[in-house]
């Protein structure tokens, strides 16, 4: 599930400065250019983040990468069982309205999440945060947490932000159901831009490396999204 490892496609990641304030997290690329965040997945601010974080830097970008498990520790392991155990720690309702908090006083531009990031997206959505917003593989029908958010089936119909969700049809995460409910309500949410690709599940931005030309042409789809985004 998601992104465990680094693709060779982004750039080796850069040395960035250390972020602090009403969530923590790493910096990449000077002052002066469009201001973005990244919220990663469950396993947290790797490597594979971090190259993302230092291309878009290298295309003119100041990227903040958000460090959604602050305090919470290292993984023991990069496995799902591991990865989960910690995110189970986060209070989603706390941390996304400290998230929103760091929005104002950075004056971030846009915002690209990735799963649980995803998910934060519907709510920032939801909660009318004017930045552009660009969410992968996120969870229309809610995750379960001790602070849990509103489930983005409820009240997608009543959103009026725009934002954009990228998904994979096989994505065995989300669930093709969940996936093809929030397609059937794809007419009656204008406010989301939704983009399903077919031949892929969840995780599809590393076939960036693959050599099968279908799934490289949909992984290069998404980044052009993300740098979208960044400019």
């Amino acid at each position: 599930m998601c992104h465990g490892a680094a693709v060779a496609a982004f750039p080796t990641p850069a040395e960035p400065t250390s972020y602090s304030g009403a969530v923590d997290g790493f910096v990449f690329g000077p002052d002066g250019g469009p201001r973005v965040a990244i919220l990663p997945d469950i396993y947290g601010c790797n490597d594979f983040y971090r190259g993302l974080a230092t291309h878009l830097a290298q295309q003119g970008a100041q990227v903040f990468l958000i460090d959604t498990f602050a305090g919470l520790g290292e993984l023991p392991e990069v496995t799902r069982e591991a990865a989960f155990a910690r995110r189970n720690k986060v209070a989603d309702t706390a941390f996304v309205d400290r998230f929103e908090q760091f929005l104002t006083v950075e004056s971030i531009e846009g915002v690209i999440g990735f799963c649980l990031g995803g998910l934060y997206v519907f709510e920032l959505a939801r909660r009318g945060v004017d930045v552009s917003l660009l969410g992968l593989y996120g969870f229309p029908q809610g995750l379960p947490n001790e602070d849990p958010l509103p489930v983005p089936f409820d009240y997608l119909e009543d959103v009026t932000t725009p934002f954009t969700m990228l998904l994979g049809a096989g994505d065995e995460s989300v669930g093709p159901e969940n996936i093809a409910k929030l397609k059937s309500m794809d007419a009656a949410v204008p406010a989301m831009t939704l983009k399903v690709y077919d031949g892929v599940g969840h995780n599809f931005l590393p076939f960036l490396d693959s050599e099968d030309a279908a799934k490289n042409a949909i992984a290069r789809d998404a980044l052009s999204h993300i740098e979208q985004v960044a400019k």
